[in-house]
């Protein structure tokens, strides 16, 4: 029984107090940092590895702290006085699994209340298919869509970028039918840019970030609303900036804003300010071309998998002083009220 002490008390303290201190100290950068910018939708990466690493920083290093006294057989402090050098120390495994389990049990759920939208091969969606290929067939900025367009006759769905690992752009019959060429291929540029920026799978990410974190996740949420809305702007500024017409972007957006009563809102169109800032950034366009934003895609996940190789290789180097802290704390307080 006792060797359950560390794993079942530990995960309560890692969740219920190093995570939401992790989001507090997220918080305060993140309003220096969006203080600090000229507009709304610069550093989007960084404010994203901010949101993220919030509870996946913390939550990396205890795993590979756990796993590394595991490995070690030298775990430690804790596990010497309970045990003594020749006995077996099974608590940090226990402590990774449920750790681990926790965050795999938030993915689940939010990977399985993911919408499922069905694909449609009826003649009317044959139909459609045409159409999109022939509006792919004359902007050749467009061609890397193809092969990832998908019809569904859905009712409850009208346009958006499904898929963790292979993106797909859905596209729905009834919503499309309402627009004209140039707004159905403008709002597939801005499909296009969630597509190059794996946003369904970096969206996840920020959810189970978010999810893992009770207490933290009122604080930072906010935060986390402002980072996709400047996500959304910045598709909408990449559309147009590889030929989309930002009027006719403009205009599909507010009709995604006001759907059928039926019908899911489609192209970020969710919130009343965040929409009338789009609008007017599009109209704004149309006076003046954007100039290009620097491409950091890449970089920033390049940057995002260094911090996690950091963070992961750190025990093995820097030693797990506290894990051993925690271990001892807990089984202490169980002493403490067993008296």
């Amino acid at each position: 029984m006792t060797e359950a002490v560390f794993p079942l008390l530990g995960t309560v303290f890692v969740v219920l107090v190093v995570l939401p201190a992790f989001a507090l100290f997220t918080k305060i950068v993140l309003v220096v940092v969006e203080r600090l910018e000229a507009e709304g939708q610069h550093e989007h990466n960084l404010r994203y590895l901010l949101l993220v690493g919030s509870s996946l920083v913390p939550i990396g290093w205890f795993l590979s702290a756990a796993l590394h006294q595991v490995e070690s057989g030298k775990s430690a402090l804790a596990c010497l006085l309970d045990h003594d050098a020749s006995g077996l120390c099974i608590e940090p495994s226990i402590f990774a699994a449920l750790l681990g389990g926790l965050v795999a049990m938030m993915v689940v759920r939010l990977v399985l209340g993911h919408q499922r939208v069905p694909r449609s091969s009826s003649n009317e969606a044959q139909l459609l298919a045409t159409r999109l290929e022939h509006l792919l067939s004359t902007r050749p900025a467009m061609a890397d869509l193809r092969g990832r367009l998908v019809v569904t006759e859905a009712r409850d769905f009208a346009l958006g970028t499904r898929g963790f690992f292979r993106p797909e752009v859905y596209v729905g019959m009834a919503f499309a039918g309402r627009l004209s060429d140039e707004m159905l291929a403008s709002a597939l540029g801005h499909e296009r840019e969630h597509i190059r920026g794996w946003d369904p799978l970096r969206y996840l990410v920020l959810q189970v970030a978010l999810a893992v974190n009770p207490l933290g996740r009122g604080l930072l949420e906010s935060h986390a609303t402002r980072w996709q809305a400047s996500r959304e702007a910045h598709c909408d500024r990449e559309a147009v900036v590889d030929g989309a017409a930002p009027l006719s972007l403009a205009d599909a957006i507010v009709r995604a804003a006001r759907p059928s009563s039926r019908e899911a809102v489609a192209l970020g169109a969710r919130d009343t300010a965040v929409l009338e800032f789009r609008v007017r950034l599009l109209l704004a366009f149309a006076g003046k071309a954007p100039a290009r934003c620097s491409h950091r895609h890449s970089s920033a996940v390049a940057l995002a998998l260094a911090v996690l190789l950091i963070v992961l290789l750190l025990p093995h180097h820097t030693g797990t002083a506290a894990l051993d802290a925690l271990h001892l704390g807990t089984e202490q307080t169980l002493a403490y009220f067993q008296r």
